[in-house]
């Protein structure tokens, strides 16, 4: 039965390399996350299961042993749940969003992931095979990828000139073709049949060519930090070997020499227009350091700085970035001052977790390569193990730090850890392709059908609960919001049944109902009758509410709720609507003192209630803090005109003169247009 049933576990193992390939388009909202993140969470939980049979017939054999990668990966999941609890919102370091999906309770997922792996595959035999069927299922992935360059509009890619595949993001699919040239690598070094090699050496170019036409740029540093690191690797553990040291010493200055070219003749159209090169060759520090992301590295800084020891909470790095906004953030567009990730891990990691956390996340790359070096003067890992394996992971962590951690990079780096924690593990000889067994301790025959029922009972439960119901959830939010777009008959019910469904995301599925909500309600008068459009308006409302109150600190929700207060007031003409309207945005603004589109919208508040005093005291705010703004410009001079301020309306568009900013002349006669606000003295 033992034999069997690790045999399952295995082939269970070998499906989840194929979760990257799962996309389903038009049933989900987000359909290259959610699809992927239930079944790889299905998939463990029934690899638990087994994993558990498995202990109960040889629990010497199959326990998890004391080694320091596995201790690094415990204290990973202990400081990744304790920042979560003592982070500023739990729920949401719990759960995270349906945009990302890697809450504390998706990562306890991919420990015992890496457990399971650890525990199943114990030789190069079996890791060889891993590597084989992963690199098949990969390159998959790469090969839609190439389709999207002839068809950019494959797989909803709308028309960009970089390719995202199945994982619908370039930068995840820059680091998984990264990631799979490092394993194509090490199976061809590796590979002693002639067949499996050409095989290899295929698939390892189609995963370079995935790589360079994601067009990402921290692939590019990562897989140049990861060949230098591996060249320098051969070079020391085959110094005694002198024709092969100079191959690579020329080799390493071929490639210097290479980059160095290309560096000079970064302008040129040939180097600008090859993939990825050409965007990373003419990135220079001006460039970051002038760019969102150095502003969103500089808050992370600054965060970290006032919750040190356990950060503000995996997934809240947004609440940081709006406390400490700078408004700088809106010369790149209202699209560049919405971060909910420090795009760089090692300072995303400070702010979330603190630096507890970055110095045991580090530990997991430093205990890495401490064990390799070891086992490999033991003579337990080869040099080619060594190298490669080094090479990655330096790679990654390159990578990984102009970007951030996915579902995908998890499973593949997760798995890499276990291949270490698995290979430095053995006692026996790896370098040959002969499989170590490892323990030869006799368990028991077989166990009982009670306990098999009783873990497939206790695995479909958590399987229906935590994965079946949130995707059914998702997908009839989907549906919900087709129909309401379309005004369809029923749309009002769908939308009552998908927000009380039981999901641990209805947080997001409020949220994604009432920014559809605004879209329809306007017209809903017409569409779907007064009484059908107060109920949908009064039970939008009623939910957001909700939503303010488990994240009371997310301002998103606050500026929705505004919008819908607003809608109120119109359809209601209750002037209470403003007057919440304002309360709501005040509330905001604590949160996020210095975003300028809260202070806008409180401002448009302010006017409505003839408040235009503090309405001007609030856009002053703004020119103070971003004078190359327009719109605060704007918005001022509109309010200067209509209080009847001439003088300080003139004033203010010399101002604006001054500093580059220069009104349209649609915009000028907008506002001489504008009526004169009766305003009582305030």
């Amino acid at each position: 039965m033992q034999k069997y049933l690790e045999k399952a576990t295995k082939l269970i193992i070998y499906l989840t390399f194929f979760v990257p390939l799962i996309v389903i388009p038009s049933s989900y909202i987000f359909p290259f996350i959610v699809p992927k993140i239930v079944w790889f969470r299905s998939l463990v939980t029934i690899l638990l299961g087994l994993y558990i049979l498995l202990l109960a017939l040889n629990w010497q054999r199959y326990k998890p042993k004391f080694t320091i990668l596995n201790l690094a990966l415990g204290l990973f999941f202990l400081s990744f749940a304790l920042s979560s609890f003592f982070g500023v919102d739990a729920y949401h370091s719990f759960w995270d969003n349906h945009e990302r999906m890697l809450g504390l309770f998706t990562i306890i997922h991919y420990v015992i992931y890496y457990f399971i792996v650890t525990a199943v595959f114990t030789g190069w035999v079996d890791w060889k095979w891993a590597l084989r069927v992963f690199l098949l299922a990969g390159s998959v992935v790469m090969f839609i990828g190439l389709l999207q360059v002839s068809n950019p509009y494959l797989l909803f890619n709308n028309g960009a000139d970089r390719v995202a595949s199945t994982l619908g993001n370039f930068i995840y699919m820059g680091g998984y073709g990264l990631f799979l040239s490092f394993a194509a690598f090490l199976l061809i070094i590796k590979e002693k049949q002639t067949v499996w090699k050409w095989v290899e050496i295929f698939l390892g170019a189609l995963a370079v060519a995935g790589l360079f036409f994601s067009g990402t740029r921290g692939s590019i540093l990562g897989l140049g930090a990861g060949v230098f690191v591996c060249i320098l690797g051969y070079l020391i553990v085959l110094r005694g070997h002198k024709k092969v040291s100079y191959v690579l010493g020329a080799l390493l200055l071929l490639i210097v020499l290479s980059g160095s070219l290309m560096y000079a003749f970064r302008k040129t159209n040939f180097v600008s227009s090859l993939p990825a090169i050409g965007r990373t060759l003419n990135t220079s520090f001006t460039d970051l350091k002038n760019s969102p992301r150095w502003i969103a590295w500089e808050i992370a800084i600054e965060s970290w700085k006032e919750k040190p020891v356990f950060g503000w909470g995996p997934n809240n790095y947004f609440y940081a970035f709006n406390k400490h906004y700078n408004p700088r953030s809106l010369d790149y567009g209202y699209g560049e001052t919405w971060f909910d990730n420090a795009h760089n891990i090692l300072l995303n990691t400070l702010a979330t977790q603190g630096a507890l956390g970055l110095i045991i996340y580090l530990f997991l790359f430093g205990s890495s390569f401490y064990f390799l070096l070891v086992k490999y003067k033991l003579g337990i890992v080869d040099k080619h193990v060594l190298v490669i394996v080094s090479s990655f992971l330096v790679a990654h962590l390159v990578q990984n730090i102009t970007v951030f951690e996915n579902i995908t990079s998890y499973l593949y780096f997760i798995f890499w850890l276990a291949m270490i924690n698995s290979l430095t593990a053995e006692k026996g000889n790896l370098i040959q392709d002969s499989k170590v067994v490892g323990h030869s301790i006799v368990g028991r025959e077989k166990i009982g059908w009670g306990l098999i029922s009783t873990v497939a009972i206790i695995c479909f439960i958590i399987v229906y609960i935590f994965n079946v119901q949130p995707a059914r959830a998702n997908k009839t939010t989907n549906t919900s919001l087709i129909l309401l777009h379309n005004y369809a008959p029923g749309s009002v019910e769908a939308v009552k049944k998908v927000l009380d469904s039981r999901s641990p995301h209805i947080d997001d599925i409020r949220s994604d109902v009432a920014k559809y909500a605004l879209q329809v309600l306007p017209n809903a008068k017409e569409k779907m009758g007064e009484a059908r459009t107060m109920e949908l308006y009064k039970l939008v409302y009623e939910e957001l509410n909700k939503n303010v109150f488990l994240h009371p600190l997310d301002i998103r929700n606050h500026i929705v709720l505004t919008q819908m207060a607003q809608l109120g007031a119109s359809f209601t003409n209750d002037p209470n609507y403003i007057y919440q309207s304002e309360k709501i945005l005040e509330t905001a603004l604590t949160f996020s003192p210095h975003r300028q589109q809260v202070i806008y919208a409180l401002a448009g508040v302010k006017i409505q209630l003839r408040k235009n005093d503090e309405a001007i005291q609030l856009l002053e705010k703004t020119i103070s803090e971003n004078d190359r703004i327009k719109e605060g410009y704007w918005r001022l001079a509109y309010v200067y005109k209509i209080s009847g301020k001439e003088k300080d309306f003139k004033s203010l568009i010399q101002r604006a003169e001054t500093r580059g900013v220069e009104f349209t002349i649609e915009e000028l006669n907008i506002l001489n247009s504008s009526p004169v606000q009766s305003v009582k003295k305030q």
